[in-house]
């Protein structure tokens, strides 16, 4: 059976990347053949220098961009995409970041939806993507073989409020095997993992460890574009202006295994997004002993730290901080609440995922 998977860029290589080259890996081990549709072509060794091996489509379809990245241009985009890809196909899977999609005309459609907050969005911009969700949600309504797979409670219910349907909660895969669980040779050192973008709130951080009295800072991401290495640049700045260059540092496009190394050795995972979806890496930290202290919304708080029972919250910078200091300093509470981490992370395994999701693939339709 030939499956169409269809993701915009593979290249970003974040948390949306990840959960798409699952689904192709758990296709695969199935034996199904993969068409990828996308708007670049694959930089494999990029790919697999971020994440490790992994595995690829049988055949890659690319359609550029015509129309720009605005949420009205990603629909013409993706419209040409689809139009572009031959119906030899008897099932679509739709792996987004953002549900800008047309959903195809076949047997069946499931939509692994990372979900934008709309909800969350006020203003001048808000108005802007009324039309744009008047659109998504005739056309979601319009296919009825389609299955809608989210990535947390937070989702599900943002999907339900603005487009009247329901989901399935298939949490995210983490490889939780493939980190090496363990709490020795921890040190006072705090890090930070996703994408340079200012969706991220980075820059809270920063501003944290201007109270923070011992320990360090890494911010490790990803740059992709112009707005994410200018987003860096501003980072820089705050650091230098702030007198923090020597306690705040940043890596770029680091490997796996180089991420991995730093989980090992930190005591602390700062999750500083604002209505996060998930957050992979808050997870994969976790199995590495840290313990993670998230912002008090989205994905993270309600389904990673259930609200506080596998790590700490913040609202603000002075929370924050406090927070920080409070692992940082007391070494009966850090253990406590790593032993917790260690046991919350394993309920994320990347099997667990396929499992899921290959049973939304052999389903009737919903």
């Amino acid at each position: 059976m030939n499956i169409l998977v269809v993701h915009p860029s593979l290249n970003a290589s974040g948390g949306s990347e990840k959960v798409c080259l699952t689904i192709i890996e758990a296709l695969k081990e199935k034996g199904y053949k993969i068409i990828l549709g996308s708007f670049e072509r694959t930089d494999w060794q990029r790919v697999e220098r971020i994440f490790g091996e992994v595995a690829k489509p049988d055949v890659e379809i690319i359609n550029p961009r015509i129309f720009g990245t605005s949420a009205y241009g990603e629909l013409l985009n993706f419209y040409l995409l689809l139009s572009h890809i031959p119906k030899n196909y008897e099932i679509a899977v739709i792996s987004c970041s953002s549900p800008w999609f047309f959903c195809p005309s076949t047997d069946k459609t499931v939509i692994y939806m990372n979900l934008a907050p709309v909800n969350y969005i006020i203003g001048i911009r808000r108005a802007y993507l009324l039309p744009y969700i008047s659109i998504q949600r005739r056309f979601l309504k319009k296919n009825k073989n389609k299955i809608i797979l989210t990535n947390s409670t937070f989702s599900s219910k943002v999907i339900e409020s603005v487009y009247s349907l329901k989901s399935k909660i298939v949490y995210p895969p983490v490889d939780v095997k493939k980190l090496q669980i363990s709490q020795q040779n921890k040190e006072n050192l705090v890090i930070s993992v996703g994408r340079f973008d200012t969706f991220k709130h980075y820059e809270i951080l920063i501003k944290a460890f201007s109270h923070i009295e011992s320990g360090k800072c890494f911010i490790i991401g990803t740059i992709y574009d112009n707005a994410s290495i200018k987003y860096l640049y501003k980072l820089r700045k705050l650091v230098t202006v702030l007198k923090l260059n020597d306690k705040v540092k940043f890596l770029v496009n680091s490997s796996m295994e180089t991420l991995k190394n730093f989980f090992l050795k930190a005591k602390v995972y700062v999750h500083t997004a604002r209505h996060e979806y998930f957050g992979i890496s808050i997870v994969e930290a976790m199995a590495c002993g840290c313990v993670p202290i998230v912002r008090k919304s989205g994905g993270p708080f309600l389904d990673i730290v259930e609200q506080g029972k596998y790590g700490l919250v913040f609202e603000n910078v002075d929370e924050l901080a406090d927070q920080i200091n409070l692992l940082l300093q007391d070494e009966n509470t850090l253990k406590n609440l790593s032993q917790k981490a260690i046991k919350r992370a394993s309920f994320f395994n990347k099997e667990n995922f396929k499992k899921n999701f290959l049973e939304s693939i052999s389903k009737n339709n919903a």
